[in-house]
């Protein structure tokens, strides 16, 4: 009995060396995100039952980036959405001045083109809504305006270089 308990002890004490000696292959070769590159606009022609209207294009040099939002005109009520690459990031915001900058951090999805919509959900008490949207990255801050009513959405295409 006493040789049958060392036996077993032995063996478990081997296929515990063995099974941790085995080589791990997935810490050999680290999966890495492959990240898409848009090289134009993908601002797709409608969102939300609204037509998008393309405003312009920033550039940056960073996928990760700090966007702000403030009322651009007086501060009257508007009621924005912000969605990146069509997801939401920021929901239902009545927008304040520029001392009141509403900030939200994003990793854009792709190299090259990415978009910024404003969806309007009011147009204030001054039609229409206008929003200063910072764009900032790792070496500058960018400003733009985006506008938008109650028929149209503002699009803006964020370009990381």
């Amino acid at each position: 009995m006493k040789k049958l308990l060392m036996f077993l002890s032995v063996l478990f004490l081997m296929s515990f060396v063995v099974v941790s000696c085995e080589r791990d292959d997935e810490d050999d070769n680290p999966e890495v995100e492959e990240v898409v590159r848009n090289n134009s606009s993908i601002i797709p022609a409608q969102s939300l039952g609204r037509d998008n209207v393309r405003l312009g294009a920033l550039n940056v040099n960073s996928r990760t980036v700090e966007l702000g939002v403030y009322d651009h005109g007086t501060i009257d009520g508007d009621i924005i959405s912000l969605y990146v690459n069509g997801q939401l990031v920021l929901d239902k915001y009545t927008l304040k001045g520029p001392g009141e900058i509403k900030k939200v951090n994003v990793t854009l999805d792709y190299t090259g083109y990415n978009y910024i919509l404003m969806f309007a959900h009011n147009e204030g008490s001054i039609p229409p809504n206008t929003c200063t949207l910072t764009v900032k990255d790792a070496s500058a801050t960018k400003s733009f305006v985006l506008e938008s009513n109650l028929a149209t959405n503002g699009a803006v295409d964020v370009v990381v270089d």
